[in-house]
């Protein structure tokens, strides 16, 4: 490890913008684990009653018309040619307190509707914390001296790049751990569990998608923060990319979506999307006949498009930090 580099592992340690964005991560993860335990929760006395009445109701009802109801099933399903047993033996049977209780999730299933949206928490905020590493530096006057000591620049970048993704690891995985440990936690106290086959899968895949899309984020925003050296100025070119480029060219050039970030991010976090593009057929004998055609964008094709984006940034921060002078 070169002395650069170890001087820069050291001050990231130590820097508030660090500490702040996993305390920031972490009660945004706080907040998945309260929706998880809103979502898993055991039903209020109020509500049991309530089902308990509904439960009555249903059961009278069935009691007096199941036998009806089968014989018009079992009809329905010889004139269709299906089978009556797979039909029909459902209706012979009378309903249940959980058929009428509010649906509450499973661990997987839990675990798959709240895990992982945390990807999307944690790439802002080390997006934020990858800018703010390199502008405060800039803002305060402190590039200038250090690269009285550090003259090379290119160094001085990749020592920056390589602290600011080193201290986003353990950010990445503290606020990540700890939406993983209060979601199982709340799930176990509500008496949820169910069947946890899966679940270990779930969020291995969840995990490496959200580490890796919090690794490109910080890669991109110390790539920006060296093209821009001021954080208001790459704050507004985030919200202009996104206006321009992520909104407004995809309504003109409908094609255009399939490599936008947003795209691109959504197919890398989800593995896989897909888009729609409107295409028109026709000849010179009939007006068009127009349908929407959709678009399969993978993983792998996704991240070849973040890849790209991110190595372009860096190079563009690379060539800015070379030609400008540093006050």
């Amino acid at each position: 490890m070169s002395p650069l580099l170890r001087a820069e592992l050291l001050r990231v340690r130590s820097r508030a913008v660090v500490w702040g964005t996993a305390v920031v991560l972490v009660v945004a993860a706080l907040g998945f684990v309260v929706a998880a335990w809103d979502d898993t929760r055991p039903p209020s006395a109020g509500a049991l009653a309530q089902a308990q009445e509904e439960l009555a109701t249903a059961t009278a009802r069935w009691e007096s018309d199941h036998a009806g109801w089968v014989e018009v099933c079992e009809e329905n399903a010889e004139r269709d040619g299906e089978d009556p047993h797979v039909l029909c033996d459902p209706l012979r049977t009378p309903p249940t307190l959980e058929q009428v209780l509010p649906y509450r999730p499973a661990l997987v299933e839990t675990l798959e509707h709240r895990y992982p949206p945390m990807a999307v928490v944690v790439l802002v905020g080390l997006l934020v914390m990858g800018v703010t590493l390199v502008t405060a530096d800039f803002g305060s006057g402190a590039m200038g001296t250090w690269l009285t000591f550090a003259p090379r620049r290119g160094r001085v970048l990749v020592s920056r790049l390589v602290a600011a993704l080193a201290a986003a690891v353990p950010v990445a995985l503290v606020a990540l751990g700890t939406a993983l440990v209060g979601i199982v936690a709340v799930v176990a106290v509500n008496g949820a569990t169910g069947d946890a086959g899966g679940a270990a899968g779930v969020v291995a895949v969840a995990t490496a998608r959200a580490l890796a899309a919090g690794l490109w984020a910080v890669a991109v925003g110390v790539g920006l923060a060296f093209a821009l050296r001021v954080g208001a100025g790459v704050a507004g070119l985030v919200v202009w990319w996104v206006a321009a480029i992520e909104s407004a060219l995809p309504l003109l050039v409908p094609a255009a979506r399939g490599v936008t970030l947003a795209t691109s991010l959504r197919a890398w976090l989800e593995g896989g999307t897909t888009y729609g593009v409107e295409e028109c057929v026709g000849g010179a004998d009939g007006p068009p006949v127009c349908a929407v055609v959709e678009h399969v964008v993978s993983p792998v094709q996704g991240a070849g498009v973040l890849l790209v984006a991110a190595l372009v940034v860096l190079g563009l921060g690379a060539v800015s930090f070379r030609v400008r002078d540093v006050p």
